[in-house]
């Protein structure tokens, strides 16, 4: 039952989302439901589907309704679709084989993000119904990456506006603006119940006091790394999930709610749950391709649910009779070569002594015929505990006497965040933690962590963490519990919209027999309420005398930054390749400088993900050629670390890394518009008119011999990397 309880607590969404059975539908053959849910499919998308040779339709018969995983493949690409019998898209996913998820050599990302929005926005207006929306400039990711090939969206679907626990992810292909990948939760799938109507009755400013009431923080030193010491700061305790049910006005916490559902009957959730619909069956197989058709009739003549869960049964050594039937899904596999059948896959569940036994029996589908079963009994013994508690403590505090007797005397017994204090013995191990203290405060970096096994009382864990010479900062002058909690409820927003709530079930009602054996009791519905929604910089406490939020210190996302382009012509150009990463490391370019062979394999290495200080070049020098070399940007003979480059070394080494070698090396056929053609030599006119018509040299002149520079060099990548 502990096991359980836990469970509840980490993944109430999952748990909770079954669906009542409702009353029982006469349904069609499942060939005829297959091809009528594929041309609402193909209806909702405009599906254009000749191109595929292949199609199969997977069918999961879940507690409530059904779902389809449609399936067309040919040459060239695949096509999956997860969708409801009433044909609402619940996943997207389009593979092309020519597509080049590794981008150009040297390029920089293609895609117009006004194109990219575009696309999303069509592609969710045929997927959403009219109470669905999504604020796709908040969702978008606008990170930069050298070889992004698609840009993604993540985030909420919007309830008639407002916040939901629903959530979407969408990806566009940027080569040709396609969606290729879309998931989504569906409402009608994961909560039961109307949705209420979106019209608050509560002001926000009678909300905020008893939102900012549910706030906890713990006064504790932390080592400040800039100040080399331990300073006292206020950090947050992991606080149950609350929230403000918008119609009565309460306070309702919803970790002890699903807690308490827990114990009057809750399990775990079920390893073969379906992504449950409505359910909309219709008979029509109109508009099928030929492959289309070929797939329906693979599932004609399967047996429905009821006639395989009878002759399973029928099979008396499986030891059926006690079980409940939970879901049954049915697929192609291929379980003897070049012989694919359609299975079934039917999970049952069974209650003993308030733990969930579970039986996987998988049938073909048309037969009946025993194809596999797999079984889960929960171990039991995980709770025997032959030692207490209060002896296992003892036996944790000598054996730290024992061996850390100095530093154990500088600490004292440690719980920590509150919220994290589990039942301890769980697993078969006692846990104690031990801190250390500084004038009445923990400094929980130091500790010491010991777990005595529940059976025979041996030392079943060790482990300790512990600085020397620590200095700590004075508690003069710090703010009371009371500044610090509304400094820290200043770091959120009261935030009005929909709330995943779970709501009991009468398990007296036939109905619901088959849930209550799988050990469910709850539902999801929605209720409209207010939440704490936290700021998008992670806070991470309270600093005790100034009283401003600490926020947490992410790495910089472009690690390449200059101080010495203010006027300069490059700088443009440099700050743009700098945002992804190429450039040079030290904080200066230093753009009129002469380039040396060695800084301009550097400048390559960076596009590869390799940063250098241009400080400490010549100690990377072999690493930087290596990479150089699997580029082909120029042969080990040819290096040269000092040798200074000309510009028309630049543009021969870029034309080489980027895969235009062997062009450019053609003869003959070549000429350019520069003035000064007749200073180009011959055998390199390629890599110049290349270079010409990728702009990567602007202007009427070339001038090949010149040295160039630095700056030369940032110039010419950044236009060969944006070359179209």
């Amino acid at each position: 039952m502990k096991k359980r309880i836990l469970s509840l607590m980490l993944a109430p969404a999952l748990l909770f989302s079954m669906a009542v059975p409702g009353m029982t539908v006469e349904r069609s053959d499942s060939a005829d439901r297959l091809a009528a849910v594929t041309r609402k499919v193909k209806d909702t998308l405009n599906l254009d589907t000749e191109q595929y040779k292949d199609f199969h339709g997977q069918l999961t018969e879940g507690e409530l309704a059904p779902t389809w995983r449609l399936s067309w493949s040919g040459v060239g690409g695949s096509l999956e679709i997860t969708a409801s019998e009433s044909g609402k898209i619940l996943s997207y996913y389009f593979y092309s084989e020519d597509e080049d998820r590794s981008g150009e050599p040297l390029s920089l990302p293609k895609g117009d993000p006004a194109r990219v929005k575009a696309a999303a926005s069509a592609f969710l207006s045929r997927v959403l119904d009219s109470r669905e929306t999504v604020d796709l400039d908040a969702d978008g990711d606008t990170t930069s990456s050298l070889r992004q090939t698609r840009c993604y969206f993540q985030g909420t679907v919007l309830l008639n506006g407002c916040p939901s626990p629903l959530s979407y992810t969408l990806s566009v292909r940027t080569s040709d603006y396609a969606v290729v990948q879309f998931r989504r939760d569906a409402l009608e799938t994961d909560y039961i119940g109307s949705l209420p109507a979106a019209g608050f009755r509560m002001e926000q400013s009678a909300v905020e006091p008893l939102l900012r009431d549910t706030l906890s923080l713990r006064l504790e030193y932390v080592l400040d790394e800039e100040a080399e010491k331990a300073v006292l700061r206020y950090l947050p305790n992991g606080i149950d999930s609350f929230y403000v049910d918008d119609a009565s006005g309460r306070l309702v916490n919803l970790t002890e709610l699903y807690e308490e559902l827990g114990k009057s009957g809750g399990s775990d959730f079920a390893e073969d749950r379906a992504e449950s619909a409505p359910t909309a069956a219709a008979n029509n197989a109109g508009g099928l391709t030929q492959a289309e058709q070929l797939g329906t009739d693979k599932l004609k003549g399967t047996l429905s649910k009821e006639v395989l869960d009878q002759k399973a049964r029928a099979i008396s050594q499986l030891g059926l009779s006690s079980y409940t039937l939970a879901t049954v899904s049915y697929r192609e596999e291929e379980l003897v070569k070049d012989a694919p059948v359609i299975s079934a896959r039917l999970s049952y569940a069974k209650r003993v002594e308030e733990e969930t036994c579970r039986r996987m029996v998988t049938v073909d589908a048309k037969t009946g015929e025993l194809l596999g079963v797999y079984s889960y009994r929960p171990w039991s013994q995980e709770n025997e505990q032959k030692v207490s508690e209060e002896t296992a403590r003892r036996t944790a505090e000598a054996f730290l006497q024992a061996q850390q007797r100095t530093r154990f005397a500088l600490c004292a017994a440690y719980t920590g965040d509150p919220a994290y204090v589990r039942e301890n013995g769980r697993y078969g191990t006692w846990s104690f933690r031990y801190a250390r203290q500084e004038g009445g405060y923990f400094f929980p970096q130091d500790q010491f962590s010991v777990g005595v096994d529940t059976i025979d009382g041996s030392i079943a864990s060790y482990s300790q963490t512990w600085s020397e010479d620590m200095q700590f900062d004075s508690p003069e002058g710090i703010i009371s519990m009371e500044e610090a909690v509304g400094a820290y409820f200043q770091t959120f927003r009261v935030t009005g919209g929909y709330i995943a709530v779970p709501q009991k079930l009468d398990l007296s009602d036939p109905e619901h027999m088959p849930l209550a054996e799988m050990g469910y009791s709850a539902l999801n519905c929605l209720k409209l309420g207010w939440q704490l929604t936290a700021a998008e910089e992670r806070v991470t406490g309270i600093d005790a005398k100034t009283g401003q939020p600490v926020r947490w210190q992410s790495v910089s996302r472009s690690p390449v930054e200059y101080s010495d382009l203010e006027g300069s012509l490059v700088r443009e150009a440099a700050q743009a390749l700098a945002e992804y990463g190429i450039g040079y490391a030290g904080g200066q370019l230093r753009p009129e400088q002469e380039l040396t062979q060695l800084d301009l394999m550097s400048l390559l290495a960076s596009t590869q993900g390799t940063l250098t200080d241009l400080e400490n070049l010549e100690d990377n020098a072999d690493q930087i050629y290596r990479i150089a070399y699997s580029i082909g940007a120029l042969r080990r003979e040819e290096r040269n670390d000092g040798q200074r480059q000309t510009r028309m070394d630049v543009v021969k080494v870029l034309l080489n890394a980027g895969g235009y070698g062997p062009a450019a090396r053609l003869q003959g056929i070549y000429r350019t518009s520069f003035s000064d053609e007749e200073s180009i030599p011959v055998q390199l006119l390629g890599y110049a008119a290349l270079a010409q018509a990728m702009n990567v040299v602007a202007g009427d002149t070339f001038a090949p011999g010149q040295t160039a520079t630095r700056g030369d060099a940032i110039m010419m990548l950044y236009a060969f990397m944006q070359r179209n």
